[in-house]
């Protein structure tokens, strides 16, 4: 009897877990969407699909270092941003106390971003030939997804009528 009713228990939550899986899913427009955002990506996601699973952790190891003060860096961009906001608010609006806060941020973000750059190229220099081809291969494989996503969305708003000159 016991047997039965985890069996019914255990077939109950797989059907729940399919028709909800169903239910929350996204559209495969939704889904196409999301992949053509990526485009050319080195993202640890896109290298963790690229790299066979033995490389995994050294993968993870390594951007958990590098993430390693990331949050502090990050709250400094926020206070920028209320640098931004605050020129945004004030009266008279200073356009170039507004242009001074926007650069502000802008270059605290690049400087983030450049450092990201480096940590990357680090990365991918303990990597074999092999591994960094196979990686530039997904990232450009994507960037081609994206490409003909956009073309064939502008193609679709064009024959519509709905041609708004975005990308």
């Amino acid at each position: 009897m016991k047997i039965a009713l985890g069996a019914s228990v255990a077939a109950n939550l797989f059907l729940i877990g399919l028709i909800g899986g169903q239910v929350f899913a996204g559209s495969d427009e939704e889904v196409k969407r999301a992949k053509a955002r990526q485009g050319y990506s080195l993202h640890p996601r896109v290298m963790m699909e690229a790299l066979p699973k033995e490389r995994h952790d050294d993968l993870r190891a390594f951007y958990a270092d590098a993430r390693k003060g990331m949050g502090q860096k990050w709250r400094g961009i926020n206070a920028l941003r209320r640098d931004i906001d605050a020129a945004l608010r004030a009266e008279p609006f200073d356009i170039e106390a507004f242009s001074a806060a926007q650069a502000g941020e802008t270059g605290a973000r690049t400087t983030l971003r450049n450092q990201n750059n480096d940590q990357i190229a680090a990365f991918l220099a303990t990597l074999t030939h092999d591994e960094r081809t196979v990686i530039a291969d997904l990232a450009l494989a994507r960037l081609e997804e994206q490409t003909k996503y956009w073309r064939e969305r502008r193609a679709k708003r064009e024959a519509e009528g709905n041609d708004t000159n975005r990308p």
